[in-house]
């Protein structure tokens, strides 16, 4: 009985090690060969009230910066997205969500195809944006994760639309806070 004892004993210890080396071989193979993750990043925009009718932006493209200095583009919600910053106080509207990998991501930038003011009194002007780019440092920077979502809300705030907003020169100049979760 001892014999058969002894034999019992070690097909135990045997299993034990080769469920040992699979396990192990996994973990390994997982660390090694592992693909880069990708997560979902939505990108929202929403405005604060002011002294106008009507605050009309057209972007054509957005895209998203990473540590690396990488520029990842985004796909719009529509193309071109065109809305009335104006009506979207107290709300945002996705501007676009899409699938990029995962990382560490530090400014996202927005090209402005048009941007057109309503005031008061009904008058119109067409407006400039320097560069025809909307830069929004995201601090801290936007960490997305492997499987994970994340939404960032910019919020465009026109607060003097004589100093900070419009320009004598009728260049736009928001003021942009970016809420990064």
């Amino acid at each position: 009985m001892s014999n058969e004892t002894r034999r019992i004993g070690l097909f135990g210890v045997t299993g034990v090690l080769i469920a040992v080396v699979i396990i192990a071989g996994f973990i390994v193979a997982n660390n090694v060969f592992q693909v880069s993750g990708k997560g979902t990043l939505t990108i929202q925009v929403m405005d604060k009230p002011v002294e106008l009718k009507n605050l009309n932006v057209t972007i054509d493209w957005a895209r998203v910066q990473d540590q690396d200095g990488n520029w990842i583009n985004l796909t719009l919600k529509e193309d071109p997205f065109y809305f009335d910053l104006l009506s979207l106080q107290n709300i945002s509207e996705t501007l676009s969500e899409t699938e990029i990998p995962a990382g560490n991501y530090t400014m996202i930038s927005m090209h402005v195809l048009t941007a057109n003011a309503t005031y008061l009194d009904d008058s119109t002007a067409d407006l400039n944006v320097p560069s025809d780019v909307i830069k929004v440092l995201l601090k801290p920077q936007l960490n997305l994760e492997d499987g994970s979502q994340v939404t960032v809300l910019i919020d465009l705030q026109p607060d003097d639309l004589n100093s900070i907003a419009i320009s004598h020169n009728l260049n736009l100049r928001p003021v942009i806070k970016a809420v990064v979760p």
